[in-house]
């Protein structure tokens, strides 16, 4: 009837251990919601900033028409939710793999989402370059 008292030990420290990387997991969504909502909020203004200019002075030939800006400004956004939705996914990956009660740590690839991300944030910036050169060529 001996019970072994450093199971319950290692078993509470265990549940603490889980309940770290659940709150550091969380603050992590967070931080990459603020990130992607300050992309989102971009190219809504940057859209919103060329549309005024746009219609405060019609008859100056702006850079830019209001295409690009469209274009520049829903491509932030839609790579604001890309990035978002992948945020998303990463913590709900997490979070079911510290819900196991057979918890062993694996580390996600997080060099393959950085890849993805840096990637996506400068294939998105020679996107917009080679457009705007394009714009200033025809114009």
């Amino acid at each position: 009837m001996s019970s072994n008292p450093f199971k319950k030990l290692t078993n509470l420290t265990n549940e603490l251990a889980k309940e770290r990387n659940r709150a550091a997991a969380e603050r992590t969504l967070t931080s990459w919601i603020q990130n992607c909502l300050s992309l989102i909020g971009f190219g809504i203004a940057f859209d919103r900033i060329f549309s005024a200019l746009h219609q405060a002075f019609p008859d100056n030939s702006t850079v830019i028409n209001a295409r690009w800006t469209h274009i520049i400004g829903l491509s932030v956004i839609a790579l604001g939710i890309f990035l978002l939705i992948i945020a998303i996914f990463i913590y709900l990956v997490a979070v079911q793999s510290l819900k196991r009660n057979d918890y062993l740590y694996r580390p996600i690839r997080s060099y393959n989402l950085m890849t993805i991300t840096v990637g996506s944030i400068i294939l998105f910036g020679l996107v917009s370059l080679i457009a705007v050169f394009i714009v200033i060529a025809w114009g």
